[in-house]
Formats: C-alpha cells, structure tokens, sequence
C-alpha cells in the first residue's frame, strides 16, 4: 500500500530536523557516525519506543497530536516548525492551480495608490499587483504567466534579485513559505523541476527541507530603484473566502 504522501512528508521533515539538532552536551563526536541526534535520542526525548519514532520518519504511522507535540519538543522546533508538523496530520486542502481574484480584490489592489501591493495565490503565484509594485520590485507583466511565481523570480528575475538587501533570507523564507502551504505532500510542479535542473542555489535552500509560516508582517530591507536602501514592513492579509491567497503590501517602517 503507497504510503500517505502527508506523512512521507512529516518523516522527511523530522528527519531533516534530527540531523540539524545540536547532539547531547556529553557526547563523544568521535563515536557519532550521524550529524545531531540519533533517533534512539530523539524518541527517548519524546517517550516513545525507537521503533515508533522509526515508522515516524519512515512515514508509515499516523501519530498523535501529543506524540507530534513531544517530538518538536525533543527536536527542539519553533512555533512555525511545530504548527507545521501539526498541520500534517491533520486533515488539509488542496489548493487550487491557477486561482482567479475576484474583481473586488482586483480594484483593491489597483487603488493602493503609492502603497506597494501584490496579490499572491498557490506555491506564491503572482496574481495581481499594481503600478507601485511594479515600480519598486520588478515589472510583473513583462514576466510570462508560468514563470510569474514571486518564488520564481527570486532565483530567474534579476530586478526583483537586485532589490533585497538580504537575497538570501527572503529566498528562504519564501522557500520555506511554499514549503508550509503544502499539506498534501511534498510541493511538486515542473516549475519546482525546472528550478532543481537549473539552479544549484534553489536546489541547496530547498533540499534543507526547512518550512516557514507567513506572519503578519516582515521586516525587509529593500534598494529602491534610485539606489537607495530603505526599510519596509511587508504585511500580509489572508482573503477570507480563499486563504490560498494572500495580499501583501509594503508600507515604509518610518
């Protein structure tokens, strides 16, 4: 029987996890053979047998909501890592392909006026945006629909590259946010694909497996298209009706 792509999923994450988790202070690392910690550790932490934390990462147990809650406690993950794992075992969505914003989210976004905005969908699917956006991170239209994902064109659009002070932050995070809107297993696309075959630096930020759940509001430091750098605050508004998409809009921290 195939295994339930949602829990192959939670195993691989634990997985990545345990072999990040710092080992035991008294440890001897010249007898470890594996980075972080071992399983037998990990299920020791958690109170459960080393083959039930076995068949965990293996993908072929369903375990508790409790059982999850001791694990990333032994594992040591933040809030973000922990809801993630708890997200898994829990029934989830599958978000649509190409969603449409309704016309209202449309106008919305156009009459932002001078503040920023974009309207992002699936896997950050760029769905609209207005002239402000265009003019401080790159010019959405320019880019073909298949390629017009914001995860993308952090790795392909060299404008939307040039603004981030720190590129590679917001490439994790944004990995990372793909990565945690993905309930139903791992994310796939050719798109994803087509990134591993042809950009080393997507393939080393994704194989790290690492999840992030988008917040409120971020903190960014950006270059304007004048040269200068300023500090914004990327905030982000869910759509009720469709919580597969997202408004962001970029308000200065001053």
């Amino acid at each position: 029987m195939a295994r339930d792509p949602r829990l192959a999923q939670l195993g691989a994450f634990l997985h990545a996890r345990r072999d990040e988790a710092p080992p035991p202070a008294d440890a001897e690392p010249r007898r470890r053979q594996v980075p972080g910690l071992r399983r037998a550790e990990v299920a020791a932490r958690a109170f459960v047998s080393d083959e039930y934390y076995t068949r965990i990462e293996q993908g072929r147990v369903l375990p508790s909501a409790d059982v999850i809650r001791r694990v990333a406690a032994a594992l040591g993950l933040d809030d973000d890592q922990t809801r993630y794992t708890l997200d898994l075992i829990s029934d989830a969505d599958t978000p649509p392909e190409n969603p449409e914003p309704s016309d209202p989210l449309r106008r919305l976004v156009d009459r932002m006026g001078e503040v920023p905005a974009v309207l992002v969908g699936p896997a950050t699917s760029v769905l609209a945006w207005n002239a402000a956006a265009a003019r401080l991170l790159t010019d959405f239209a320019a880019v073909p629909p298949h390629l017009r994902r914001y995860v993308q064109m952090l790795f392909n659009d060299p404008v939307l590259q040039s603004r981030f002070v720190d590129l590679e932050a917001m490439r994790r995070t944004v990995i990372g946010i793909v990565r945690a809107s993905t309930l139903a297993g791992p994310p796939t696309g050719d798109w994803i694909d087509e990134l591993l075959r042809t950009n080393p630096d997507f393939g080393t930020l994704w194989e790290r497996n690492d999840v992030v759940r988008p917040h409120t509001s971020l903190r960014v430091r950006l270059r304007t298209p004048e040269g200068t750098e300023e500090t914004l605050d990327q905030l982000v508004l869910q759509v009720v009706d469709d919580p597969h998409q997202r408004l962001i809009a970029f308000v200065p921290a001053t």
